[in-house]
């Protein structure tokens, strides 16, 4: 039996759809120094087991305080990415369009807001009940304090998966003024087992928690601090 679609969907419809399939993917935001699961506040002894290997990076396409589309891909596995230069699948931001800033939205500082957003994803496990969140950040503090736990576990690996319990930090800013604040994560042990096999991600063949990325009807509520 063939069961083949009678219309084969080119490759942006593809990734429309396997982006609809994923919209029940659940979200750990960080939003002015205050962390959140589906606008609630995550207790600050919380513990969560993360999967630094198994993390995405992306460039998303923001109008009106949504998503309109994202190019999506786990770092590890990305043969055409570089995240030091900004590009996934291939593609940097010159290959994005969009790029009339005269077209361009408007802030809350009331400057032009670049459309397309790079940032990383990070999946994390909370180590009581076993639910899985995906933490998206694109701020400059954010996306370091993934890059420390990939580095981290990089030259630990041996020790098994961090397990962390959520934090904040500020900084003076010279820049604007007043202080930024940034996610911290507090690592307080490891988890020797292997990362479970979770929708989407897994095809039983090794650890996988990664899905792909939540990218319909998302209110943007800071960019500065958290664009997803």
């Amino acid at each position: 039996m063939n069961t083949l679609p009678a219309k084969q969907k080119t490759a942006d419809e593809r990734l429309e759809a396997l982006a609809r399939s994923a919209s029940t993917v659940t979200l750990l935001k960080y939003n002015s120094g205050n962390w959140t699961i589906s606008d609630s506040p995550v207790p600050a002894d919380t513990r969560f087991v993360l999967y630094p290997d198994q993390v995405s990076h992306s460039w998303t396409n923001f109008y009106g305080g949504k998503v309109v589309t994202e190019i999506s891909a786990v770092v590890a596995e990305d043969d055409d990415g570089d995240p030091e230069l900004r590009i996934v699948k291939g593609k940097g931001r010159k290959d994005l369009g969009l790029d009339d800033e005269n077209q361009w939205e408007f802030d809350s500082a009331g400057k032009r807001r670049d459309p397309w957003v790079y940032g990383f994803g990070l999946p994390m496990m909370n180590a009581e009940t076993g639910a899985v969140v995906m933490f998206k950040i694109a701020s400059v503090g954010g996306m370091a304090a993934i890059a420390q736990q990939v580095a981290s576990f990089t030259r630990n690996r041996r020790l098994g998966y961090p397990i962390v319990t959520l934090s904040t930090a500020s900084y003076k800013n010279k820049k604007h003024g007043g202080f930024t604040s940034y996610p911290v994560f507090i690592n307080v042990g490891y988890d020797t087992p292997p990362a479970p096999v979770i929708a989407n991600g897994g095809n039983g063949d090794g650890a996988r928690v990664i899905g792909a990325n939540k990218v319909r009807d998302r209110e943007v509520d800071d960019l500065d601090d958290c664009p997803f």
